[in-house]
């Protein structure tokens, strides 16, 4: 269970720096997301 929030940890910080420092990927992570939460509404 420990390795899964150190996952969840460094998984988290990989995206915030990305969505600063690379341009485009905060439209990909946000279209990622919605779709993954419209199947979850279904």
């Amino acid at each position: 269970m420990k390795y899964f929030y150190w996952f969840i940890a460094v998984s988290l910080v990989v995206t915030v720096l990305s969505v600063w420092f690379v341009p485009g990927v905060d439209d990909h992570i946000e279209q990622t997301f919605q779709r993954y939460l419209g199947q979850a509404a279904r």
